[in-house]
Order: C-alpha cells, then structure tokens, then sequence
C-alpha cells in the first residue's frame, strides 16, 4: 500500500498523456518560417512596400524573401507557378489570366492612371488617341493590360494605332522630347514623376469625363480625384480639378497558403495602409472590395473580425502556436478534468479495497470456523499471526483511513482468540474418556 497515491497518479497522467498523443494528431501543421513575396520593380511602391513588410515581419519570428518583378503580370505568373506565395498586384490585370488556385486576401490603397499627352494634340476621350503613338507599358507590366482594355473599348487597337511597349522612365524622357504623343502611367500621386510630367508646361493631364461609364463596367476601377493644387500647393499643380480612373493594388496568395501567414500579412497590411493618403480616407483600406480575384477565406474574417485577443496580448508566433493547440487543449481538458477530480476517489478505493480485501479472509474463517479441526485451527492461526506481523511491520496506512486500520487489527485479534477457543475445545474433547 505504500504509495498508493503515486501508483493513482502515474495511471492517470499515462491517460493524460495518451490523450494527448491522440488528439496532437488532429492539430494543424505549423506556419512555414519562410516565404516569398513579388513586388514590382525595386523604383516602384510595391518594393517600397515589400521591404517595409520585410521588416515587421522577421521581427515576428519569420523570414519573408521579397523578389522584384517586371510587373503584376509577372508577379502573377511566379504566383501561379508557385515560385512565391504572395504578390502584389495591380487591378486589371488578372482579366485575361488563370487564376485558379488564387486568392486575394485584401485591396490595399489606389493607383491612379495617368494619362499624359503632348499639349499640341487635343485630347477629350481616350477615343481621340487613335493613330497616335502611345506608350502603354512595358510587358509584364499591370500598367500595359489596363491601358490596352480601356483602348480596346474605344476602338483602338494595334491595325489603327501605334503601341509601344516602354518602361515609365523611357515613355516620360520620350513624351517630353516629343517622340511619342501620349503615354499610360499607374503610380502613386506621390511619385517624383508625376510632379516632373505635371510641371511640364508642353505636356496636359487628360481628365476622364466618362469615369462612370468605365467605373459601371470594371468593378475594379474607382473615379477619384485629384484636387486643384494637391500635388503641389504653392505652384498650384494641377491647375484644375482632375477626374482619373483608378486601379486598387492588392495583395494575392497562393490558395493553399497557411492561415497564420495571411493573418500575419494582414496585420502589417492594416498596420501600413489604414492611414489617410491623398486619395484613401482613413481605415478605408485594407478592404475586400475592388477585387478581381476571389477573396481567401481566413482573410475576409480577418478584415471583417480583426486580430484576436490571444494576438493583441502575446507575440504573433505564440499566439499562432496556442490557436494551433486549441483544437487539442479544449478535448484534453474535457478529458483530464473529470479524471483529477477522480484521483482521490481512486486513491481512496484502492486503499479500502486492500482493507477489504484482508476482512474478506477473516469472514471465511469466521464463517468455517466451527467447522476447523485441531490442524485446520493451527493453520489458520498461524496464516493470522502473519498477518498481524505484516500489518504492524510492512504496512504504512495513510492518516484518514488509520480509524479503518485499527479497527482491522482489532478484528484479527478477535478472531484469533475465537480460534484459540476453537482449538481449546477440540484439544478438550480429544482428551475427555
């Protein structure tokens, strides 16, 4: 009987343990420590943006590769082929492309489209462009699909008009020095290129007059508007309000991406685009709107629900490893709560099942006694006399049950002295004439 309680203890922490050997088997993969995202080229937001993920990122305990692009078509491509796990990309650009296997998980600020022209060629529509050459973005690019869509729905296209495929800096230095007549630029308001082409007094920003008619029909353009001298108050540039069309840039994912990785972009995405720019309000973006590509699913709780309380108190890569282990803490707990609460009922029939199992003996002998010859007698004393010996030498009986342990040595005593009375009768009768 010696300790009883640790043998009750062992039997239910192996419970405890083959439970949780059981249920670790249904607990998610963990997050993988690395992965890659595309950006655009290392001049342009999108890199900008990446290396600033970067950064928040591997202080969370994980290490994001950010590979630069020719732009979101390429992003695009890498993405499919599995070559990187995330991407930014430009609406307007999956249009054309597979896309399965694909998922955004948000739309992250505007991307204006620009479109300069020489001031000597008279530009109301896009339809005016027609037989004129045109810079519309180098392959690769996001810039070039939108430009060559929103031509196409004018009537224009390689048989009637020239396109040239040129990067932004080759089409500014050729818009300038006359070579082309108009060019399509998607970049931020912020950019230095903007203010330079702008500035240019031989060179007009065309102003969208049918911004609606292109909003209605791509779900992923915005009319936004660029105010009288919001780029630059003191020369007052622009001169005039002008209405441009905009694309979203958003993040996209591999659909089999982990959960905890998308979480964890997000976080960094809220964290950078939720502040008010020249054309987002505040907390307008990250947004599930404006998306070509279906959203992923742990993103939109995401952006709908937030962080949770576990991730707002410990750091990320905790907080994923306990919200992993809930889906084994919440059965093992069901599991070992009843069984601590049985420890002491098992220790304490484990110790009044070792009592009872000594009473048993002595109500055979009670029962059969009368029945026991002189040899029987001498053995039953002798196997009770053990007994007494092994009870008061070899066995150690916790303090709450002692009142039980007495009362079993007092028992044996009886019946001792009931035998002892058995074998003096038949040593009596044995000698009687």
């Amino acid at each position: 009987m010696k300790c009883e309680f640790c043998k009750v203890s062992i039997i239910v922490l192996s419970i405890v343990i083959i439970g949780f050997v059981i249920t670790y088997q249904f607990v998610p993969p963990a997050p993988p420590k690395q992965f890659r995202l595309a950006t655009g080229s290392t001049t342009g937001a999108y890199y900008a943006f990446g290396t600033e993920y970067q950064k928040y990122i591997e202080k969370q305990g994980f290490k994001i590769e950010v590979q630069p692009t020719a732009g979101s078509i390429e992003a695009l491509t890498l993405l499919k082929a599995g070559k990187v796990d995330l991407a930014f990309v430009q609406g307007g650009t999956a249009k054309n492309m597979p896309t399965e296997g694909l998922h955004s998980l948000a739309s992250l600020f505007y991307e204006p489209l620009w479109v300069f022209h020489r001031k000597t060629v008279v530009i109301q529509y896009l339809s005016d462009l027609k037989g004129k050459k045109l810079a519309v973005g180098v392959e690769g690019s996001g810039t070039r699909p939108l430009a060559l869509q929103l031509l196409q729905d004018n009537g224009i296209d390689q048989n009637n008009t020239t396109f040239l495929g040129l990067s932004s800096a080759d089409a500014k230095q050729k818009l300038e020095t006359g070579e082309i007549d108009a060019a399509f630029f998607v970049v931020s308001p912020k950019a230095k290129m903007v203010n330079e082409l702008l500035s240019n007094p031989a060179l007009e920003l065309m102003s969208f007059k049918r911004a609606l008619a292109y909003t209605s029909r791509y779900s992923f353009l915005s009319a936004v508007t660029i105010g009288e001298g919001a780029i630059d108050l003191q020369r007052n540039i622009p001169a005039q309000d002008k209405v441009l069309l905009a694309v979203t840039a958003s993040l996209v994912a591999r659909e089999r991406i982990h959960p905890d990785i998308v979480r964890l972009v997000l976080k960094e995405a809220i964290r950078v685009h939720s502040q008010p720019g020249m054309l987002e309000k505040k907390n307008q973006f990250p947004s599930e709107e404006f998306l070509e590509i279906p959203i992923h699913k742990e993103a939109q709780h995401y952006l709908r629900q937030g962080s949770s309380w576990l991730e707002n108190i410990l750091p990320f890569w905790l907080a994923s490893m306990i919200d992993r282990l809930k889906v084994m803490l919440i059965p093992l707990i069901m599991l070992m709560l009843p069984l601590i609460k049985s420890i002491l009922p098992i220790y304490q029939w484990r110790i009044r099942s070792q009592i009872y199992r000594w009473y048993e003996t002595l109500r055979q002998v009670d029962r059969q006694l009368e029945s026991f010859d002189v040899e029987v007698v001498d053995q039953e004393i002798k196997r009770l006399r053990e007994l007494q010996s092994e009870l008061a030498k070899q066995v150690s009986i916790p303090l709450p049950y002692m009142s039980e342990f007495y009362g079993l040595r007092e028992h044996i005593s009886f019946i001792l002295n009931r035998l002892q009375q058995r074998r003096n009768a038949l040593v009596s009768d044995t000698k009687s004439p």
